[in-house]
């Protein structure tokens, strides 16, 4: 096993497409739906808009950097939250207090870490069986990382943490070999000024049931299931 005292590596270029999974809920439901008249809502939803965070970091960063957050990429919802809010449980490099955007490059990698993580936080809350809606994200990053592919997923388990304490000054992230799909690419983005507009893609459902998610399932024409034990494999099973 490597010292984490080993040399992080080179600092490289990297552009191209890169994916990631998020809830979806069909149709979409307000915070207050159900709780109050409908009549009320907007005004909660304007009383409550005064101190969310996400929403004053956005007017921060766009005075300081006279972006306008209706078109500028990294204040769009989907790239601006993940820095806004952050992990509590912190990421495979970075702890609570370093917010980063985890990312792969291709969809079939994308699906195996979403897998991976919707099975741990279900099995830990003991959740029944259920479907899970979630919906595929496609954004165009371009910027320069730490070239960390020459470590196994295994070694960045143990040291992950130490390693991203050491990210040299104008590195945009890491790149990596995630250990749900090891033959794959995956990026740990720190800053979002590397983020193109994100646009929606598939929606998947994930079926959880209570134990594991063995199976999930495309909304597209033909309703593609996918078993996940192939999602860890080097061959591509996601239909282009």
């Amino acid at each position: 096993m490597r010292s984490v005292a080993v040399d992080l590596g080179p600092i490289v270029p990297w552009s191209g497409e890169t994916y990631r999974l998020i809830p979806s809920r069909f149709p979409p439901v307000a915070v207050y739906e159900g709780l109050v008249a409908n009549d009320q809502i907007a005004d909660l939803v304007e009383v409550e808009n005064l101190t969310n965070p996400r929403l004053k970091a956005q007017e921060r960063i766009a005075d300081l950097a006279g972006e306008d957050p209706h078109t500028s990429a990294r204040l769009q919802n989907w790239n601006h939250a993940p820095f806004a809010y952050g992990n509590p449980d912190g990421s495979i490099f970075f702890d609570e207090l370093t917010p980063c955007l985890e990312v792969a490059t291709d969809r079939q990698t994308a699906l195996a870490v979403s897998v991976a993580r919707r099975e741990r936080f279900l099995g830990y809350t003991r959740e029944p069986a259920t479907g899970l809606d979630m919906r595929m994200l496609k954004t165009p990053v371009d910027g320069r990382f730490v070239d960390l592919r020459s470590l196994e997923p295994k070694e960045l388990e143990l040291c992950g943490r130490e390693l991203g304490a050491k990210l040299a000054e104008g590195a945009h992230g890491i790149l990596y070999r995630p250990i749900e799909r090891p033959t794959a690419t995956a990026i740990s983005i720190v800053n979002a000024q590397v983020l193109g507009r994100a646009i929606q893609t598939v929606h998947f459902r994930f079926m959880w049931n209570g134990d594991r998610i063995a199976t999930l399932y495309s909304f597209d024409a033909a309703g593609t299931e996918i078993k996940t034990i192939d999602l860890r494999g080097e061959a591509d099973c996601i239909a282009a």
